[in-house]
């Protein structure tokens, strides 16, 4: 209720799911089925809403489209979804394991990924061969990285982590070895096309030129990716950069007034898709904050740990009021923060609190990171404190993982936004017994 209410008072109420819409799609199915329909390309940014749910049956309406793919989830297992344009309305039964006809393909995604589709569609053979393609690619790439020496740096947690000359290696191979022509049309629907150009955006800006937008505006950051990528490739990296999952609402609202007039007709509706969502999970529910107080660190940690009588871990960050990133990085920690609540507790120590404590708090309200908090309210906090010299804290955020007494099991200097491999170590950690 409280999502249908807001989509009726949003500023960019635009029903995505609903407006000009020229087909019906009726999943029949057992009961206890559960059925979702997403954007083959931006599952985790446009998930379509049931226009009606029964017991044996979900009903959705979607827009008029150049052409329909979609990710369907049954019971969480994920098929690929196509259909002509044609039918006003399409009915499948799910009761077959895979359906393909002349106007339906039901199929699941590792057959799509082996190649094993029969259909007499040219675009969707077509769309099947690049899928391969890239799939291929982005294999053989992940593939040197984990056994060729020269193409990585490091491999921790099950995450690759290259320094830039190991990734100018892979990102030259990959330009000479992986370059293809593809009809521009497709490539909006190519899941495995997205995902290896988001690979390469990786390489090029997170390891190999590290610094590309260092002080660079919006404008100035969007003329950089459409310099150093060609298109269509340039037009995929710029939305991927300017609309991710990281951002907050008013972020993805300043990008979407910014870069509206250059964006697809698809990119617009995956904005406001992503715009809405947002807004949503913003609006719903706040954490609870808490404050820690104490001269110095040490000893407010220590206080917190003597306290403490629950048997959780606790992952400590450190970051730092005037990172531009930490907004990115906070909107990426409630994810980790709700899968793990019952196992951690999350202290935020902001080394330079004591610079602004009113503009420190009210970040912190404001992007609603739940947790514990700890503002050092001297200016020699940080730089006494043993903590930051026993682990050589220089990068922020920093992060450090401690069972309930406060013993250093794992430490984490690379961002969420970067690399899963926070995400890999507390996972690993709440695994041992």
């Amino acid at each position: 209720m409280v999502v249908r209410l807001f989509f009726a008072l949003f500023v960019y109420s635009i029903s995505i799911l609903e407006i000009n819409a020229t087909s019906t799609i009726t999943f029949l199915h057992g009961e206890n089925t559960e059925v979702s329909l997403k954007d083959a390309v931006h599952p985790r940014a446009l998930e379509y809403i049931p226009k009606f749910e029964y017991l044996t049956s979900t009903v959705f309406h979607v827009a008029k489209s150049d052409f329909h793919f979609y990710l369907l989830c049954v019971n969480s297992k994920e098929y690929y979804f196509w259909f002509e344009d044609s039918p006003l309305h399409v009915e499948i039964d799910l009761s077959e394991a895979e359906i393909n006809s002349s106007n339906v393909l039901v199929i699941s995604k590792s057959n799509w990924l082996s190649g094993n589709i029969a259909s007499n569609n040219s675009t969707l053979v077509k769309l099947n061969e690049v899928d391969l393609l890239y799939n291929n690619a982005l294999d053989s790439l992940l593939n040197l990285a984990s056994t060729d020496a020269q193409y990585r740096s490091t491999m921790d947690f099950n995450t690759i982590v290259w320094d830039s000359r190991s990734a100018k290696r892979l990102y030259n191979l990959a330009v000479e070895e992986f370059s293809y022509q593809i009809d521009e049309r497709l490539f909006h629907f190519s899941p495995e096309y997205h995902l290896y150009w988001q690979f390469m955006y990786s390489l090029y800006y997170q390891y190999y030129h590290t610094n590309s937008f260092k002080g660079q505006t919006k404008s100035e950051i969007k003329s950089t990716i459409l310099t150093d990528f060609s298109y269509p490739e340039s037009k995929v990296l710029m939305f991927y950069h300017f609309f991710n999952n990281g951002l907050t609402f008013n972020e993805l609202k300043e990008n979407h007034e910014l870069f509206k007039s250059e964006l697809t007709l698809r990119q617009q509706k995956m904005a406001e898709a992503l715009l809405q969502r947002q807004v949503v999970k913003e609006m719903s529910g706040t954490p609870k904050i808490d404050f820690l107080f104490g001269i110095d660190i040490d000893g407010a940690m220590e206080g917190y740990f003597a306290r403490d009588s629950s048997e959780k871990k606790n992952v400590l960050v450190f970051w730092s009021i005037w990172d531009s990133k930490m907004k990115t990085e906070f909107n990426l920690l409630v994810d980790l923060k709700r899968d793990y609540e019952e196992h951690y507790s999350f202290i935020h120590i902001c080394i330079d609190a004591y610079e602004t404590p009113e503009r420190t708090k009210s970040l912190i309200y404001q992007n609603k990171v739940g947790g514990f908090h700890l503002l050092p309210e001297q200016a020699n906090a940080f730089r006494k404190s043993n903590l930051r010299r026993d682990l050589k804290i220089r990068d922020f955020p920093f992060y450090v993982i401690t069972d309930n007494s406060g013993k250093v099991i794992e430490t984490e200097h690379i961002p969420l936004e970067v690399s899963k491999r926070l995400t890999n170590k507390i996972k690993e950690v709440s695994t041992k017994k």
